[in-house]
């Protein structure tokens, strides 16, 4: 009698089990998963080392370029970003208005290094800072289904465009990212950066950063429309993270 009774319930959990999650329950139970909102609206400040290696499609390594981060990110995000490389040293400051490119003290005023900094530094912290960036204003999120990935992984997929105006990509990028249903971790995502042109990221390596739980390490392929995934480009990875640090007050202001 009692496994009559069971049985019942058990398939009400299969069942359940096997709903997708609308898109608004999925980045939730995404932002819940690594530390949920609180822990991100009280976190004012955050610095970290990034460590980016890019590869020839032979498997090659191409370049190494270690950078120093400076994120406020409360109410408007700020950002310093610091490096040297080669024998030169070089800052990317965006007050959360303007940004500004310097190498070895001086300032880049070409219409191309100005759209670096400002492409950079919003960028950097929009890719560390997922999946709360989710929640943005002007994101516009849609159901895409559930996947099996090659290794068997299955995820559901948010597809993620912005409307026009809503920041400096705005209208131009389609992101898809892909979280564990049960879990609710980001596992990778599918970008078309340019009409026409893709990559494909997979996440790894979380860890506690103050009250939040976020990846620290990332790898990068070059993909097709599809999401079918080609060559290695890249491997980032975080580390020396500290969050609520109190910066010197001239940290995020244009050099002189």
């Amino acid at each position: 009698m009692r496994k009559l009774f069971l049985l019942p319930l058990l398939l009400i959990a299969a069942f359940a089990q096997a709903q997708e999650l609308t898109r608004r329950q999925l980045v939730d139970k995404a932002i819940s998963h690594a530390g949920g909102w609180d822990a991100w609206m009280k976190t004012r400040s955050i610095q970290f080392r990034k460590t980016i290696v890019r590869y020839e499609p032979d498997g090659k390594v191409k370049e190494t370029r270690v950078q120093y981060h400076k994120y406020l990110l409360h109410p408007s995000p700020m950002m310093r970003i610091d490096w040297e490389m080669n024998g030169s040293k070089g800052i990317m400051i965006n007050n959360g208005q303007e940004a500004k490119k310097y190498a070895n003290g001086k300032e880049m005023n070409a219409q191309e290094e100005i759209s670096a900094a400002r492409g950079n530094t919003f960028g950097s912290h929009y890719v560390f800072c997922m999946p709360f960036k989710l929640r943005d204003e002007g994101t516009v999120l849609t159901n895409s289904g559930k996947m099996n990935l090659e290794d068997g992984t299955v995820v559901q997929k948010v597809r993620t465009t912005y409307e026009k105006g809503a920041g400096d990509a705005g209208g131009m990028h389609t992101w898809t990212y892909m979280f564990d249903p049960q879990s609710g971790r980001l596992v990778c995502n599918h970008l078309e950066y340019e009409a026409g042109k893709y990559d494909w990221t997979e996440y790894f390596d979380e860890k506690p950063i103050g009250g939040m739980l976020l990846s620290t390490r990332r790898v990068g392929y070059g993909a097709d429309a599809n999401g079918k995934v080609g060559p290695k480009r890249s491997e980032t990875t975080y580390d020396e993270i500290q969050t609520d640090v109190d910066f010197p007050k001239d940290t995020f202001k244009f050099l002189k």
